[in-house]
């Protein structure tokens, strides 16, 4: 527990426990699940999720109500996809602002069915409300086979790091943005949600985590709650999403920083046991998808790029501890120097 309460955020979570009771039935610990997960008695669990999409309008991080439509629904279904579920539906809390209402909700609405028609997933209803700021929240409720659950926890020495997909998206929009750099529009900011993959890794993953935080944050914290150590294998570069690339070429920018952006592109981290590397591989090329082998699970705790230890926690805990200074959280970034 230590560990974890290194990171701010954490100790915020653990606040709400503390205030709150948990529910008898409820499966998973603490942190331990990227959805809460309650026992239906029948072999299945329901999985629930909310998020909510409001900092990120407020801070003029995103301008176009669609982007606010696409990331609500996506942040969503990610941590739903994380534990395993298949879908049931979503609901919509949106508020909304009086000037320019009509088109501000169809364009919402509009972003969520980009990245909800896909999936074939639906909204189910919600709720709307007035006010001075457009804000987005989405609930998606699933279910998951009891026997096939998926959470953070489970991650041994031996097992591989994998990655769902590139990684960096979300850190080359926001540094486009709040450093203004240009380069990276919103319209190609586009998570997916990778309900696909995370119903084939039940029986496969040995843990699992959405990188709605970026991915340094996200195989950080897998890495304290199991208490063991990540070393990744490959080069930053290596494992950018395009836009990262491209923006990292055009401005100097290293490879790293993307990577260890709050703002993350929800990707899934997983890890899994050398019994089960070709179950996953075979499962993968069923679905045409190749995930990205990224590292190793050591027993040694900590989260390492090649033989470089990274203090996570002062990455992880920059963002609140820059109260809003742009220029902080870039100089706590850049302040590591990583292969």
């Amino acid at each position: 527990m230590r560990l974890m309460n290194e990171i701010l955020e954490n100790r915020m979570l653990a606040r709400w426990g503390e205030l709150l009771p948990r529910a008898p039935g409820q499966v998973g610990g603490l942190h331990e699940t990227d959805a809460e997960l309650v026992d239906l008695g029948d072999g299945r669990l329901l999985a629930l999720k909310v998020d909510a999409v409001i900092e990120e309008v407020t801070s003029g991080l995103y301008k176009d109500p669609r982007t606010v439509g696409r990331v609500a629904a996506a942040s969503t279904l990610s941590d739903l996809a994380a534990v395993g579920a298949d879908v049931l539906g979503v609901l919509l809390c949106a508020t909304l602002p009086l000037v320019r209402r009509g088109e501000i909700q169809a364009a919402v609405a509009a972003g969520v069915r980009e990245t909800l028609d896909p999936a074939g997933v639906f909204v189910l209803g919600g709720d709307t409300n007035d006010g001075d700021h457009l804000a987005l929240a989405v609930c998606a409720a699933g279910l998951v086979p009891r026997n096939r659950l998926i959470t953070r926890v489970g991650a041994r020495p031996g097992d591989s790091v994998f990655a769902s997909g590139p990684l960096g998206a979300g850190g080359a929009l926001g540094a486009s943005v709040m450093m203004g750099l240009g380069g990276v529009r919103e319209e190609q900011y586009r998570p997916v949600a990778r309900l696909r993959e995370g119903r084939l890794l039940r029986g496969v993953a040995s843990c699992c985590m959405d990188t709605s935080d970026g991915f340094v944050a996200t195989a950080d914290q897998l890495a304290r709650i199991n208490e063991v150590g990540f070393r990744i294998e490959r080069s930053c570069a290596e494992l950018l999403h395009p836009l990262a690339t491209q923006l990292g070429a055009a401005t100097g920018l290293p490879a790293f920083a993307f990577l260890a952006s709050y703002h993350g592109e929800f990707e899934l981290v997983f890890t899994v046991p050398p019994a089960r590397i070709a179950m996953l591989e075979q499962r993968a090329r069923e679905l045409a998808w190749q995930p990205l082998r990224v590292g190793v699970v050591t027993a040694e705790p900590g989260l390492r790029f090649g033989n470089v230890e990274i203090d996570a926690a002062a990455l992880r805990n920059a963002f609140e501890l820059s109260a809003g200074d742009v220029r902080q959280y870039v100089d706590t970034l850049l302040s590591v120097t990583v292969p």
